[in-house]
């Protein structure tokens, strides 16, 4: 039995659906769902997890016996490293929680613990144990195994933890790594002729990124909880993505309060000519002062005839958006008026559906084995699109456009839209350009039959920058 694992249920079966001869079987193993399906005359089995099965904490004791050592669940022990610095067992009396005879406790929010806590080693405990029973069990049965996680460092990093329960179960099973950037059938197939072997660097990777979230969050998070039980400050929490994003609301805060607001005028008309109208603005774009703008008004208000004497042209050269990674991704739907949460949660079902490739990346490049024009076809069944995209099946050869930064731990997310869900969830970037649009006039205001109508604008601007609020 050959034994497929992925990092969702919806994608074990979207996997199982297509690599099976036939169509495949729902089952369960305990209570975990799994696909089963033959293929290539053997048995197949498709498992999947529910992201990170395996979590990260620190021990629940510091205990000193000639040497520091910690211990972990079911009485597990194993070597600490604690700088000499750090006061050691036998403590002053009297003592106090955390310290007990031998040792602390590492589970108790006491700021005494903090010093030894960020010494302490981060180990690992199972945060899915029903999960983790079926893979054991799987395992014992399996000839081979492929690990089809997500193509990226948290991807990598829960396949190789998947890998670990493994061969525990099954020490000489081989386990190969299946990499793709879309689930679709063409990427699907290739994905597994093409197998390679788990990358523990970057799965290290992604062990570092826990380690620092729990290090930091943890320690800093109980010590600003405990400053505030002591009568100082206000309860906060700490993180390593929390912290920093608060440091830039804070300073964007700061700059709002400082801005003072300078008043300034704008003086624009409305022309007429063979039955056509424009609008044009002063010379001077913006005017500090009302006498100066009511002053331009007044030279004008006996004018019946315009003349043109300048016809300046320019032609701009308007490149096709780049792929989006996915702080592109969530800029654009947010100008849709779509939360980052509910951009991203539409993005991973249309991931799951093959409609577009995996949207958590960095790099803004598309991965070679992107079929342009299937995704082509695809969008020709939105009547926005079809007239365009028509053009483009006419042509003899596609070319993808291609951002600047090409990260090695994975392709770059083709953006295939929701088109055969007919959703209104395609990004403004993905549109056609819109046509060009002149500026509405002010309406209020009258001139002579040269100036159709003129209009005194009072707006507010910074004094610095000088820039229209």
């Amino acid at each position: 039995m050959r034994l497929i694992v992925s990092e969702k249920n919806i994608a074990a079966r979207r996997i199982a659906e297509i690599l099976a001869v036939g169509k495949s079987e729902a089952d369960k193993v305990y209570n975990t769902p799994v696909y089963r399906f033959r293929r290539d005359g053997e048995d197949w089995v498709s498992i999947g997890l529910k992201g990170h099965i395996l979590g990260v904490d620190f021990p629940s004791r510091l205990v000193y016996d000639d040497e520091w050592t910690v211990e972990w669940e079911e009485d597990v022990r194993s070597p600490a490293s604690v700088p000499d610095s750090l006061p050691k067992p036998p403590w002053p009396k009297p003592v106090k929680k955390p310290f007990s005879g031998d040792g602390l406790d590492l589970t108790t929010w006491k700021l005494s613990a903090l010093p030894y806590l960020i010494w302490a080693p981060v180990g690992k405990h199972p945060s899915e144990r029903e999960i983790i029973r079926s893979l054991r069990t799987l395992a014992k049965k399996a000839a081979e195994v492929i690990i089809a996680t997500d193509y990226d460092r948290e991807g990598e990093l829960i396949g190789a933890d998947a890998r670990g329960i493994i061969r525990e179960a099954n020490p000489d099973v081989p386990v190969y790594r299946a990499r793709f950037s879309a689930i679709t059938k063409d990427e699907i197939e290739r994905a597994f002729r093409e197998l390679g072997e788990v990358s523990d660097s970057l799965a290290h990777a992604g062990e570092a990124r826990q380690d620092i979230d729990l290090i930091w969050g943890a320690v800093l998070t109980r010590y600003l909880t405990k400053v505030k039980f002591a009568g100082v400050g206000r309860p906060r929490s700490a993180g390593r993505v929390q912290t920093p994003t608060l440091k830039l609301i804070v300073d964007r805060e700061k700059e709002r309060q400082a801005f003072v607001p300078e008043d300034y005028w704008v003086v624009r008309a409305r022309f007429a000519s063979d039955d056509e109208e424009f609008d044009a603005s002063y010379q001077r774009e913006r005017l500090g002062a009302a006498e100066e703008a009511q002053a331009v008004l007044d030279d004008v208000a006996e004018a019946t005839v315009g003349r043109v004497s300048e016809v300046a042209k320019n032609r701009r050269t308007v490149k096709p958006p780049t792929p989006l990674n996915t702080t592109a991704l969530q800029a654009a739907a947010a100008a849709e008026g779509l939360s980052p949460a509910r951009t991203m949660n539409i993005a991973e079902s249309l991931y799951m559906e093959g409609l577009i490739s995996y949207p958590r990346v960095d790099n803004t490049v598309y991965p070679a084995s992107l079929d342009l024009r299937a995704t082509a076809r695809v969008l020709k069944d939105v009547p926005a699109y079809a007239e365009h995209v028509t053009k483009l099946l006419s042509a003899e050869k596609l070319h993808a456009t291609r951002g600047s930064r090409r990260s090695s731990s994975r392709p770059r997310s083709s953006m295939q839209r929701a088109a055969r869900k007919r959703r209104r969830t395609i990004h403004r970037s993905t549109r056609p350009p819109p046509p060009i649009r002149t500026r509405s006039s002010p309406s209020s205001g009258s001139c002579t039959t040269w100036c159709r109508a003129a209009s005194l604008r009072r707006c507010r601007m910074k004094p610095s920058s000088r820039r229209r609020r």
